[in-house]
């Protein structure tokens, strides 16, 4: 329901309409045959998904699970069911103004945390948030939980232009990871390991390098409900790395190209940009 998401302005527009759910046995089966070594469920939101525990339960134990969430479910079924060493990583989105109380967040932390869950508070830093970051990662820190901030990626439909003040700012709280925001990436032709050893898949099981070609229209790499499906051979070649978004940028690996040796063992020696 946050006004600020890219799919909920899409929807309040009519260019999007949410997808059906697929059974959560289409996805064991999908998943348990491709056995990804990192497997990532963001959304959306997971828990809305039918039976998602059941789908959890069901996922052979050698993928390593990572879960991005926002906590407003119940979460008491979940810590007795799922042992925490299923589970990698938990990262619990921090929206304070979106109606959840701080201490009611905090407690949902905690639950997750002295369960032996590993832990991290995403905050988004749209502005009506922004100068709420100190107050919550000191809270948040002071409880030994980790504390991220992402900077809010302004929509086609809900621009905000930050002043220079509120760029410096929020400079002070954001990881490295996250410079290409305040532009200061340089625009090179480089090689991704996107399609290779990374694939973003949507709803209905269709798999893309990265969000950015998804929503760019561009070639997926297949359907993994396809039991042909496969990933790309190489590496393939990207012009968008300076604009990568973060939940891609932090998977994948990126070589700029600034000669052509660079690209050796990565690609073929053909490449289309």
């Amino acid at each position: 329901r946050c006004p600020y998401c890219w799919e909920v302005q899409r929807q309040a527009r009519g260019e999007f309409t949410p997808e059906a759910f697929l059974p959560s046995e289409t996805w064991i089966e999908a998943w348990n045959r491709l056995r990804p070594g990192t497997l990532d469920i963001t959304g959306g939101e997971p828990w809305l998904q039918p039976g998602f525990i059941d789908l959890l339960e069901g996922l052979d134990d050698g993928i390593r699970i990572a879960i991005t969430t926002n906590a407003t479910q119940d979460l008491t079924e979940f810590v007795q069911r799922i042992p925490p060493e299923k589970i990698c990583s938990m990262t619990l989105s921090l929206h304070p103004t979106q109606g959840m109380s701080r201490e009611t967040f905090a407690g949902k932390c905690h639950l997750l945390k002295n369960r032996g869950f590993a832990i991290t508070v995403n905050f988004v830093a749209w502005p009506e948030q922004l100068w709420l970051i100190p107050l919550y990662k000191e809270f948040f820190e002071r409880q030994g939980i980790s504390f991220h901030v992402d900077p809010y990626a302004a929509t086609p439909y809900r621009l905000f232009e930050f002043s220079k003040h509120e760029r410096e700012f929020l400079r002070r709280y954001v990881t490295e990871g996250r410079s290409l925001w305040f532009g200061e990436v340089a625009k090179n032709r480089a090689l991704c390991s996107g399609g290779y050893d990374h694939l973003n898949v949507q709803p209905n099981g269709d798999a893309f390098r990265c969000l950015r070609d998804r929503f760019l229209g561009r070639d997926k790499v297949g359907n993994i409900l396809d039991p042909a499906f496969s990933l790309y051979p190489v590496w393939t070649g990207c012009l968008d790395s300076h604009r990568c978004v973060g939940c891609d940028r932090d998977k994948v690996e990126i070589l700029k190209l600034e000669n052509t040796r660079a690209a050796e063992g990565k690609s073929s020696t053909s490449y289309t940009f």
